[in-house]
């Protein structure tokens, strides 16, 4: 039973392979053109890797370049979370200032405090001596 289900299911990839390549000679253009490309490309990449038998050099190249990549892609996400964070205490901070700056103040402190400011005042005034100006000689 299994054979035939791999004699069938290799009956119609080779099928599909025909029907998709007298689709695109009659239409003169590659469909997924570049995907494809670029498949080709990594298949003769690793048929060279597999013909110089340097598989083991490939697979750490290729774990690397895939380690560096997420890494890469880790940090821009954490970037870009970070920032989201600032800009919402940013404007959280802007929404406290506006309404500490717009919270109304008892008008009877401010003058007590007023007053006290300026009875200070008067007293360090009165506990300084007077400084004489200096004239220039000329």
């Amino acid at each position: 039973m299994g054979y035939l289900i791999f004699l069938f299911v290799t009956i119609a990839f080779l099928a599909g392979f025909l029907a998709l390549t007298s689709y695109e000679a009659r239409r003169g253009m590659r469909v997924l053109a570049s995907y494809r490309a670029r498949l080709d490309e990594e298949a003769k990449r690793a048929a060279f890797v597999l013909t110089h038998r340097d598989l083991s050099r490939y697979l750490q190249d290729e774990s690397k370049h895939l380690a560096e990549r997420a890494s890469h892609d880790l940090a821009h996400l954490f970037l870009q979370l970070v920032r989201g964070v600032e800009r919402l205490l940013t404007r959280l901070v802007r929404h406290l200032r506006i309404r500490r700056e717009l919270a109304p103040t008892s008008r009877e402190n401010a003058r007590e405090f007023v007053r006290t400011l300026a009875d200070f005042k008067e007293q360090l005034h009165a506990t300084h001596p007077e400084i004489p100006t200096v004239h220039e000689v000329k």
